[in-house]
């Protein structure tokens, strides 16, 4: 599978591209060419040389891929989504993007007019694209950690069977990590808004990458 990481030279791409690079070609996306390459570089010491992982431009890692990652801060999505439409054809396009802002005291979460980024996406995007969203509240520093298990769940919402079985299956191939079934994209604003709840309960009580897992009591 082609999986585009837009954005991706920051330490969330990192993370994706370690983890799905040993078994997927992985394309790393920037604004700057150059940038997107040194990117590959520091993700083929985790992988070897042997690994397929390449970078370009956004656009050009859009139009190449089966699966498009949004690894992008909120305040870049219309850039990699409505400025990049003719990019887009197909794709299954995962967002884990958060519209948030901290306040100098605590983290807020602070939706578009959609209800959520991945729905705002959604009204962004060509209609033959299915929009998933996932991965919200998985911390970026376990995730580069190629070796470590992922002790936690990753929420997911859609509105597609394919989009979110590919989405579960690529979940699936970080380890530890346990994919759960959220419900449809319209309910994606409460998925999002774990990330800064999470990310004050981190804060508050001192606690080092941090996720969130759902735990069930087992009847005796």
């Amino acid at each position: 599978m082609k999986i585009a990481l837009v954005g991706g030279t920051g330490d969330i791409g990192t993370g994706f591209a370690v983890r799905w690079g040993q078994k997927h070609e992985i394309i790393i996306g920037s604004r700057n060419v150059d940038k997107a390459r040194e990117s590959v570089a520091a993700v083929l010491q985790f992988l070897g040389a042997a690994a397929n992982v390449w970078g370009t431009d956004n656009a050009s890692a859009v139009a190449a891929a089966d699966v498009v990652v949004l690894c992008v801060p909120y305040e870049h999505l219309a850039s990699v989504t409505a400025d990049l439409s003719d990019s887009y054809k197909e794709q299954i396009v995962i967002s884990p993007v958060v519209p948030m802002i901290y306040n100098g005291k605590f983290f807020l979460y602070l939706p578009p007019t959609e209800g959520s980024a991945a729905m705002q996406a959604r009204s962004l995007l060509p209609k033959g694209v299915k929009v998933v969203s996932a991965f919200h509240t998985i911390c970026a520093a376990a995730l580069q950690d190629i070796e470590r298990a992922i002790k936690g769940d990753a929420f997911i919402c859609g509105d597609g069977a394919e989009a979110i079985d590919i989405t579960i299956g690529l979940a699936s191939e970080i380890k530890g990590l346990r994919p759960l079934r959220a419900g449809p994209l319209s309910v994606s604003s409460m998925v999002e808004s774990l990330t800064p709840f999470l990310l004050n309960v981190a804060r508050k009580n001192k606690i080092k990458n941090a996720g969130v897992a759902i735990v069930s009591e087992r009847k005796i």
